[in-house]
């Protein structure tokens, strides 16, 4: 991992990934639109960000881990964190706007909360459920309006919710069960890797592989940056979870959502909200209240003391 990119708060990395997810977004549409098998987008993405990451290692010398509580681990977070959500958004984007599934993403954060209560049997910290509420209240602001579903059917629209449930699954698999000391970049490494071994066979097996040839060069070029931006985003990913926990690093899901709005519109003409400068600074404040940047005890009134009967 760069020296550049360990030193970086969490607060810019959690920007930057919502920022290539959003990219992500845009690229995974076009693919739909090309009517391109979901199975097939997802194995050559998961072959390109296996390749990269496997070169980054070998520039370094390094393997992933092989031991059982590892391959666990790759397993979990690659299922829930790349094979998953990404067979949802490439089956989905082909019947919904951009900007509505990006929208949607928004709830991952909420799904986070809720999970990561259920599963610690807890309520996590008041600060946590306040950042991300004041998030969703800025997002909102930039969905809310020009969202027409009237031409959209239901069925796409339930499999589209399943995405940041899924996604808020992944956030919490991975922040429990992150191996204690591991190097970010050999997990995320190890993760896609197998990714690729297993969806490769299931491919194999199937006879499905040899549909690769009808790929148009211009899909799989798009293809091709849906996997450098999975390369890229998921090592970001482990060192942000090395850092943080699963709420905190949920939080992407807002950067992704304007992220993933603001290229729809450019590369399909779909419509902005005019609240979305609005959106976003409201979406600043959040992240910094759920990451304890910004302390709710300055804005409230300092308690009075009681009167002591006892005193002299």
């Amino acid at each position: 991992m760069p020296g550049f990119v360990r030193t970086a708060s969490p607060t810019i990395l959690i920007i930057a990934i919502g920022l290539l997810v959003g990219v992500s977004f845009t690229l995974s549409k076009f693919v739909a639109m090309a009517d391109v098998p979901a199975y097939l987008a997802l194995f050559w993405q998961v072959f390109v960000a296996s390749i990269v990451l496997s070169a980054v290692l070998i520039g370094e010398r390094s393997i992933p881990p092989a031991a059982p509580t590892y391959l666990k681990y790759y397993l979990g977070a690659g299922l829930l964190g790349v094979s998953l959500p990404a067979l949802i958004g490439y089956a989905v984007l082909g019947h919904i706007t951009t900007g509505f599934y990006a929208a949607l993403v928004t709830l991952s954060p909420m799904f986070t909360f809720a999970i990561s209560a259920v599963v610690e049997r807890r309520m996590l910290p008041t600060h946590r459920l306040l950042g991300i509420l004041v998030g969703l209240c800025g997002i909102s602001l930039a969905t809310l309006r020009g969202l027409d579903l009237s031409d959209i059917d239901p069925v796409w629209i339930l499999l589209a919710l399943s995405g940041p449930f899924v996604l808020a699954s992944g956030n919490v698999f991975r922040s429990r069960a992150y191996p204690l000391g591991a190097d970010p970049m050999t997990l995320a490494a190890g993760t896609l890797i197998l990714q690729l071994v297993l969806i490769g066979a299931v491919l194999l097996i199937s006879g499905k592989m040899a549909n690769s040839a009808s790929l148009d060069p211009r899909v799989f070029a798009a293809i091709a940056g849906i996997g450098l931006i999975t390369a890229v985003s998921y090592a970001l990913t482990f060192e942000v979870q090395r850092r943080t926990d699963g709420v905190g690093f949920s939080q992407v899901g807002y950067f992704a959502t304007l992220s993933g709005i603001t290229f729809g519109a450019l590369a399909f003409g779909e419509r902005i909200s005019v609240a979305f400068i609005a959106a976003l600074l409201l979406i600043f404040v959040g992240l910094a209240i759920s990451n304890g940047q910004v302390s709710m005890r300055r804005f409230l009134p300092a308690a009075r003391p009681r009167p002591c009967s006892d005193c002299v």
